[in-house]
């Protein structure tokens, strides 16, 4: 696993927080406001969905069930002191999240080769995985950062 010069040798213990973020800003009305944590080598959240996040009657949309997984795999680099941007996201819906039911998010690092990350993701809850999926983000060098404004 080779290291990039702007990459900080060890993990952000606070990051820089974006309140408006439609995944973890806790200003954002319309957001789903994930309280985001890094628990070891996984990064860890829940939620629970309400009518507004419906699809089918009960039903969570699947759209917002990919929203939480893009957050935890696009926020396991940041939380780790990592500024990345996805390049590719693969999704598996496998079972239907209810609405009012608890949804465990979990997300990994799977391999690193320099600037690339490979993300792994899960969506469980009450004792069924809902979706799984990968992501390939590359990670930015603060000229970039600055060059897009975060």
């Amino acid at each position: 696993m080779s290291m990039e010069p702007w990459e900080p040798e060890s993990k952000v213990t606070r990051p820089l927080e974006y309140p408006n973020c439609f995944g973890c800003g806790q200003s954002n009305s319309s957001g789903l406001r994930l309280d985001m944590k890094i628990d070891g080598e996984h990064l860890t959240t829940e939620f629970v969905p309400e009518r507004r996040h419906e699809g089918w009657p009960g039903i969570v949309h699947g759209g917002v069930i990919a929203a939480i997984l893009y957050e935890v795999m696009e926020n396991w680099p940041y939380l780790n002191g990592i500024t990345t941007m996805m390049r590719r996201m693969d999704t598996r819906l496998i079972s239907p999240a209810k609405i009012g039911e608890t949804i465990q998010a979990m997300s990994w690092l799977d391999e690193r080769d320099g600037r690339e990350l490979s993300i792994g993701g899960r969506l469980t809850g009450a004792g069924r995985t809902i979706a799984e999926g990968n992501a390939s983000l590359v990670a930015l060098s603060p000229e970039q950062r600055q060059r897009i404004g975060i």
